[in-house]
């Protein structure tokens, strides 16, 4: 009779992995078994197993601090003709998963017989040619723009004349795909 004392009796395992989840076997609703995974409360993610189930916590950790640190590095700039006498830059970027979101500053104090196009490696390897824009911030302010031939960065004014001179920085910034 529906409703009496058993009839909706659940069974298990005679034993299961402590901290593991409960699932049912088959459709009847009235054998449960170990489902073989356990709550996983590591924001991490450093086990990177099918056998553990982050809480909703452990998921905003991970999204809130996805590819860890940005990293800062001072990649060896060149020009495509002559060479600088004094130049940096500080490229800063973030990896998320295959995606690189980065910022770099050019700063040229003396472009001794350099010209032609701003070029540095990346740290990373595009997956394809990528292109975007930035901006001269310490002299004339001229729009620049930016495109990745496999690992390489090249910058140039934004009519692909040179941007290259004494006392100018260039600032750019950009979402990148890697491989």
């Amino acid at each position: 009779m529906a409703g009496e004392p058993g009839t909706g009796d659940v069974s298990g395992p005679a034993s299961s992995t402590s901290g593991n989840i409960a699932t049912y076997s088959g459709t009847t609703g009235k054998v449960v078994q170990d489902g073989g995974a356990a709550i996983s409360t590591d924001g991490t993610f450093a086990a990177n197993s099918d056998a553990k189930v982050p809480t909703e916590k452990a998921v905003k950790t991970y999204v809130d601090t996805a590819g860890g640190a940005w990293t800062v590095t001072s990649p060896t700039v060149a020009a495509s003709s002559g060479a600088f006498t004094t130049v940096s830059c500080q490229l800063r970027y973030k990896l998320i998963g295959k995606t690189a979101v980065f910022t770099a500053t050019v700063t040229m104090t003396n472009a001794g017989t350099a010209s032609g196009n701003i070029l540095f490696n990346l740290p990373f390897t595009p997956t394809t040619a990528h292109a975007g824009g930035g901006k001269e911030i310490l002299a004339v302010g001229y729009q620049c723009n930016w495109q990745t031939s496999s690992a390489q960065m090249i910058i140039a004014k934004y009519d692909n004349t040179s941007i290259i001179a004494s006392g100018r920085g260039v600032v750019i910034t950009g979402t990148i795909e890697t491989a």
